[in-house]
């Protein structure tokens, strides 16, 4: 029979809300005391009921994070951020997702009509999710990752994407001596996607050039379908002074590798580079050029930023924006500048 809070309290001799004292807030308790009680507590192996707990304090010590995917080092790593700080804090963390925007809005739908969560954290990368709609009207603490919800007061983490694409492009355009770039981006619905076609164009503008007909494209972030697209187009994309900037790693390699098997040679026939520096970009040969975007630490300010605010509902709204830097490595051609 598992042992109950009522035998931790005969055993100690003290009442049952003395033992409940010591375990929800154990420096209200004497010293003496809460001795007895920890030694009763470790001597019969009693495990304090987490979920009767939780509806006693109206707090389940337990925090949400809905990412659009699970798939891939990006996600990973932001989840890894997240999951240490939220121990660091004294939370559990909980994961969930959807590639489906109908699906991530049933399920903060379901969070927000019934739930032990204190708060959640949910990125939101496409303008067309209706998890905005549940958003506006949600009643638990949240942060939103990657962009900003109109009509709704939260707190964000976003990174600073044009900031990263605006570096991309110039080093491509003044220090690799680029003429012609090619975009490879995710749906035209990402938010992320438009950041840096927003920032590709406005590079090759400063520069005096202009994406043609047949420089931008729009996949969904993965190898596979890159590295279709570079087996219908590398040889026509092929040229001095010509480079595909992808706009994640996992694109670049597949486009690195359509290239290798159409027989052309990155950088010296066309030069690639990607963005958000995964252990892909180090694996692809030869190495990415790219963004390394601070993955881990989105999600260690996301959690930071939920507990404060389930501390403290009144605090005024908190937006940490978060700058990718440069990375140079061989495959954007660098060390042998088009003249």
């Amino acid at each position: 029979m598992p042992v109950s809070i009522a035998d931790v309290a005969k055993l100690a001799r003290v009442s049952i809300s003395t033992v409940s004292r010591v375990i929800n807030r154990r420096n209200v308790v004497n010293s003496a005391t809460r001795a007895r009680v920890e030694t009763a507590i470790k001597k019969l192996g009693y495990q304090p009921n987490a979920f009767a707990r939780g509806l006693m304090l109206r707090k389940s010590e337990i925090v949400g994070l809905v990412l659009p995917d699970l798939h891939g080092e990006f996600y990973s790593e932001i989840i890894r951020g997240a999951s240490t700080r939220a121990r660091e804090l004294g939370y559990n963390l909980v994961v969930s997702s959807s590639r489906d925007g109908d699906e991530s809005h049933s399920l903060l739908y379901a969070i927000r009509q019934r739930s032990l969560l204190d708060g959640v954290a949910v990125m939101v990368s496409e303008l067309t999710d209706r998890v905005q709609e549940v958003l506006v009207d949600f009643r638990l603490p949240f942060v939103v990752l990657d962009r900003e919800i109109d009509s709704t007061r939260h707190d964000s983490v976003v990174i600073d994407q044009r900031h990263g694409a605006l570096a991309m492009m110039r080093h491509l355009l003044h220090d690799c001596g680029a003429r012609r770039v090619i975009f490879v981006g995710g749906l035209e619905t990402n938010v992320d996607t438009i950041a840096r076609l927003a920032a590709y164009r406005d590079v090759l503008a400063e520069f005096g050039l202009h994406a043609g007909p047949n420089d931008v494209y729009h996949l969904d972030y993965q190898y596979e379908t890159a590295y279709a697209l570079g087996l219908r187009h590398v040889r026509e994309w092929a040229g001095a002074g010509h480079c595909v900037f992808a706009a994640n790693d996992e694109m670049a390699s597949g486009i690195v590798d359509a290239a290798t098997a159409a027989g052309l040679a990155v950088p010296r026939d066309l030069g690639v580079v990607g963005f958000d520096d995964t252990r892909v970009a180090r694996m692809t040969r030869p190495p990415l050029t790219t963004v390394r975007v601070p993955m881990a630490l989105m999600g260690v300010n996301a959690i930071e930023l939920l507990c404060q605010r389930i501390a403290d509902p009144q605090r005024a709204t908190t937006r940490i924006t978060l700058r990718p830097e440069l990375v140079v490595r061989e495959s954007c051609g660098s060390r042998a500048r088009i003249s």
